[in-house]
Formats: structure tokens, sequence, C-alpha cells
């Protein structure tokens, strides 16, 4: 069975794509090679750029680190929302979820706020889009135009 990036449910998702430490070779620019200190170098920046303009993005946010499962890493939360990142076969989903300890009577506000923020989040950090799922797990995506 195949399968497809991993993100908590519920959660707004923006899906990109990323060139996991694939090298061009110096002496042909045809030839590609990959390099796992390079990927993990690349991967370790994308982590943190994505903190950095949540950060900036959402002035209420602070910096955490944490999972959801094994797979969804957390990089930021605020009072409502926790932003997150994760990774599969370089198809990235950067994501804003609510909180699951929040007071019951702030449920609803903390969901506005989702809502409210969900377009500007996707059409930030989106460049493709999720045009669906095969029975097998495996998802099809378009990239976004420029």
């Amino acid at each position: 069975m195949g399968r497809s990036v991993s993100y908590p449910s519920e959660a707004y998702v923006a899906f990109s794509q990323w060139e996991a430490g694939w090298i061009e070779d110096d002496d042909d620019p045809d030839t590609r090679r990959f390099d796992q200190l390079a990927a993990q170098d690349d991967w370790d920046f994308i982590v943190e750029d994505f903190r950095e303009q949540v950060l900036a993005l959402y002035p209420s946010a602070w910096t955490a680190n944490g999972w959801i499962g094994r797979e969804e890493r957390i990089v930021a939360m605020n009072r409502y929302a926790r932003f997150g990142i994760s990774e599969y076969c370089g198809c990235i989903a950067y994501w804003v979820v609510l909180r699951d300890d929040i007071d019951a009577g702030q449920e609803g506000l903390a969901q506005r706020w989702l809502d409210q923020i969900a377009g500007g989040f996707k059409k930030r950090f989106a460049t493709l889009v999720r045009l669906g799922v095969f029975s097998n797990g495996e998802a099809i995506f378009e990239r976004i135009a420029a």
C-alpha cells in the first residue's frame, strides 16, 4: 500500500516540494547525485526558515518543539494553534492545527482565528495543490502557477 506525507487530522495544510539533497555534478550540469549531509542541512534550513516565517507572520506565536505522533513536527504555537511541518519523499506539508488543550470556552474563538488565517497560510507556503488520493494512499499534486 502506498502513502503520502502525513499531517494532523483537521489541520489546514500547505503542500510544497523539496529537492532533498540532490546536487548537480560540477563537471556535468545534467547529472545529479544524492548527498545525505546536504539533505540534512537543507532540511534543517527548511524547518528553521518555516519557524522564523511563522513567528514573523503571527506575533502571538512562540517557538515550540515537539511532535504529534511520529512524523508531525511542531515548530511553533500560540494559545490557539500549533504550527508544524512534515515530509515524505520530498513532499512537504506545512500545517496549522487547533491545539487539543484549549479551554472549553475558547474553542469557538480559536476556530474562528484559525479559519481567518487559513487562506493566507496556504497562500504563503503552498507551491502544490493536492488534487486527490488513490485508493492505495498515494496522493496526486499539481504545481501552483507562479
